[in-house]
């Protein structure tokens, strides 16, 4: 039996926060006992290592009681630990099931499988922490490090196994694809067994891994082009209904959708600019990293920039009869729209 005393650490989900305890060794989830000065904890869920897992409200409750602590001490901080039982795990899947190119290619035929063998390979790494795993490339585009992780690369690089299969040994790998290879912390995601891409509906696959890659946004994983495709009309909606649409009728414009006016490659090719056609005149905008872009074209009705936008401290210009502004975020651009508006119809 193992006894340790541990904080209760707030995580990051990528949708809310939840508590969690990380362990020094591997637990059986159903010999864990909690206990927070003298009252018993009890865990929402387990990790892959047994460790346990709190909610959002159960981590806050027991913030509120270090905050007391430290106003009893008169201000000092002292850390307030949960007292964790538990028994080890023993893990003793054979290593060759998910460290050699063959155990690897066999988790392939199913995303439960899958899951199941990356797991293996992060449990592996607790279980043995000066022990590192071999390291392999899956898909062409899936990095398995030797220490668990799974990193993903480019995608200009998915697809350059010099092999048959679907694994490759990682140094082979880097060698084929010296000049290509670049490692990034998006792009690629491995969906959950289960999971179900929340725009389609569709329950990811093995095959949705292999040739429709995933993205895993807010706690949620999506099909790489149903994601696109649903931010660009997020952004069309936005822009429209509740921007311009809230100053023009439908009757009084139309628009065109641009290309990005400010990055063209694959990270924002999906999000698109704007080229509205007003009663009033032409108008493109859209976002240019923080800010969005609002130009007037040339035959737009007349207004002084000065007079109206002399004291916002942001970048403007006056170029060729077109007139642009900088505008933080939404409600800042429909802001400056409606006071040009209303500037222009008096």
């Amino acid at each position: 039996m193992n006894i340790e005393k541990k904080r209760i650490e707030a995580w990051n989900t990528g949708n809310g926060s939840i508590g969690h305890i990380t362990l020094d060794k591997l637990a059986i989830p159903e010999t864990v006992k909690v206990t927070l000065l003298g009252e018993p904890i009890i865990p929402e869920s387990f990790n892959c290592y047994g460790h346990p897992n709190f909610t959002e409200e159960q981590e806050m409750l027991y913030m509120f009681k270090e905050q007391e602590l430290k106003r009893q001490n008169g201000g000092k901080y002292t850390p307030l630990k949960a007292e964790i039982i538990y028994e080890e795990r023993i893990f003793d899947v054979p290593r060759s099931t998910f460290d050699t190119v063959r155990g690897i290619q066999n988790s392939l035929l199913s995303l439960s499988d899958l899951n199941e063998m990356l797991q293996n390979r992060r449990i592996f790494c607790k279980a043995h922490e000066d022990v590192p795993l071999n390291e392999f490339m899956l898909f062409g585009c899936f990095w398995l490090d030797q220490f668990g992780q799974v990193m993903s690369v480019e995608k200009t690089a998915k697809g350059k196994l010099k092999t048959n299969g679907d694994v490759e040994d990682y140094d082979a790998f880097r060698r084929n694809n010296s000049e290509d290879f670049t490692l990034t912390s998006g792009g690629y995601d491995i969906p959950t067994h289960g999971s179900a891409c929340p725009c389609c509906g569709k329950t990811f696959t093995i095959d949705d891994v292999k040739n429709n890659p995933c993205v895993y946004i807010k706690g949620k994983f999506y099909h790489d082009s149903c994601w696109r495709n649903y931010r660009r009309l997020t952004e069309v909606d936005k822009f429209t209904r509740r921007m311009v649409g809230l100053i023009y009728k439908d009757t009084e414009y139309q628009f065109e959708l641009l290309p990005n006016g400010y990055c063209n490659q694959d990270c924002c090719s999906h999000i698109p600019w704007f080229l509205f056609h007003t009663v009033d005149g032409d108008i493109i905008m859209g976002w240019r990293k923080n800010v969005i872009s609002i130009e007037w074209q040339e035959n737009y009705k007349l207004f002084d920039m000065s007079e109206l936008f002399g004291t916002e401290n942001v970048t403007k210009w006056k170029e060729d009869g077109k007139r642009g502004i900088h505008a933080w975020g939404e409600k800042k651009a429909y802001e400056y729209l409606k006071k040009v508006f209303e500037a222009v119809n008096l």
